[in-house]
This record gives structure tokens, C-alpha cells and sequence, in this order.
């Protein structure tokens, strides 16, 4: 069977740890004592829930899109997942913004998950790291109609636009905290930006460049990635029981 090395190695080779940006946390972030692996668990948060849900299954891995440590850890409860990790001799491997920027990653599932065609990266300027975001093409329609075709699609519980008065084809996408692609996706010629948050000024600028401008929740735009990187460790390691866990979206939407 791999051990916990071996995955993080074959992750590595498709979504480079060290293409992560510099505020980020990515890569093995809780070590177990014995490195063999039969059962991987993937998610997109590791929670109380999804610790509970992979010990369980008897999972001695968890690969989650958001990293568990992310800010320096001043104090460990005993409720906390990365105690209860340890505790449970589990351990965790993070991809986040590497993640988001390889090819096959978040931001071409979410390209996918809206079947847009003829994807190319969508660069914001930094030759540092490779391109996060995505432009491609839908079907020409109507601002309003594209709200609610983005929120089928993702099966989100709210979308938060600023419609352009133009219909939408050319689309620019980047899951989570991608507001800051406006510009990039603006000056490529795209119609609509579709992310998972937005801030006022934000979609102020949206409006005085008539531009589209979708916020779609941080949960929903990234969410799509998981079925994608357990089809990735399944084909890398057959012997391995892969299981996806099923998170719903903490927020709720009236």
C-alpha cells in the first residue's frame, strides 16, 4: 500500500506545493506515525465533522482543499481537528492555492461545472506563480439569465451579481476569494466574472464598467474540485478506497 508520502509526492507532481502564494499553508500538514495508507478521505474543509466522518471509515488520510493550520496556532483544544487528527493518528495533506492554479484544479472544475469551452488561464500580471483564473465561453445569454444559470449549476444557494447591460458569453472564472480578477478579466475582454465573495467596492466597479460581476459563495465555486482530485488519487493508486465526504455550505441563504 503508499504511504502518506507517496500521495503527497503524486499531488505534488500535478498541483506543485511550491507554486503555492506566500500567504498560503499548503502541503503535509499533520504527519502519523505509521505511513501506510488504505483509506483516503477528501474534502474541502477539515472540521470536527469530517474528522469524525474519516475516523470512522478508518481513514489514515485526509486530503482537504483548505488547510486545517492557517494561521500561527496559539492554543490547541481538544475539540480542535488538528488535536482530534493527531489524536486519531490521521493525517493531512492540503492543497490549497497550488490547487486552485493547476491545470485540472478548482479553477478548470469550475470551468467544467459551468461548460465553458475553449478554457485558457486568465493572468493577472504575477509571472511569480502560475495563472489561477480561467476564461472561456457559455452560451450568449442574458445577465439575469446567466444568475441563474451559474446557480443551477453549482447548486448554490444565492448568487450575488451586478448584471452588465450586455448579454454574457465570454466568462472569467476563480472559486473562493477571487474578486481581485475583475481587473485581469475586464481587460481580457470578458463579460462576467464569476467567484465565490465580493466586497461593496468591488461591485461598485462592476457597475461603473458595466461590467458582469457573479459572487457565488466561497463553498460552492470550490466545492467542485473534490470529486476531481479523488478521481486523480483513485487512478494513481487503484488499491487505495478513496471515499468522497459529502460537506454542505455553513451558510444558509433567506
Amino acid at each position: 500500500m503508499p504511504t502518506v508520502k507517496d500521495i503527497y509526492k503524486a499531488i505534488d507532481r500535478i498541483a506543485p506545493f511550491d507554486t503555492a502564494l506566500e500567504f498560503d499553508n499548503a502541503g503535509l500538514l499533520v504527519e502519523r506515525e505509521e505511513g501506510e495508507v488504505k483509506t483516503v478521505a477528501v474534502c474541502l474543509d477539515i472540521t470536527e465533522e469530517t474528522v469524525d466522518l474519516a475516523k470512522n471509515m478508518g481513514a489514515e488520510l485526509i486530503v482537504s482543499h483548505h488547510p486545517v493550520i492557517f494561521s500561527p496556532l496559539k492554543k490547541l483544544k481538544t475539540a480542535s481537528p488538528v488535536y482530534m487528527l493527531a489524536k486519531a493518528d490521521i493525517a493531512a495533506i492540503c492543497a490549497h492555492t497550488n490547487l486552485d492554479a493547476a491545470a485540472g484544479g478548482v479553477n478548470d472544475a469550475l470551468a467544467e461545472t459551468l461548460s465553458m469551452t475553449d478554457v485558457t488561464p486568465l493572468s493577472d500580471g504575477d509571472d511569480r506563480y502560475p495563472p489561477m483564473a480561467r476564461m472561456g465561453f457559455v452560451s450568449e445569454m442574458t445577465a439575469d439569465r446567466f444568475a441563474a444559470y451559474v446557480k443551477e449549476k453549482l447548486g448554490c444557494g444565492a448568487v450575488k451579481y451586478v448584471p452588465s447591460n450586455g448579454t454574457v458569453k465570454k466568462v472569467a472564472v476563480c472559486g473562493g476569494a477571487g474578486e481581485e480578477f475583475i481587473f485581469a478579466a475586464m481587460e481580457n475582454g470578458c463579460d462576467a466574472l464569476v467567484t465565490g465573495e465580493s466586497k461593496h467596492h468591488i461591485n461598485l466597479i462592476a457597475k461603473q464598467n458595466d461590467f458582469g460581476f457573479y459572487a457565488c459563495g466561497h463553498f460552492a465555486t470550490e466545492q467542485v474540485v473534490k470529486n476531481r482530485l479523488a478521481d486523480f488519487i483513485k487512478t494513481e493508486f487503484p488499491d487505495l478506497k478513496v471515499v468522497v465526504i459529502d460537506e454542505t455550505d455553513p451558510a444558509k441563504y433567506l
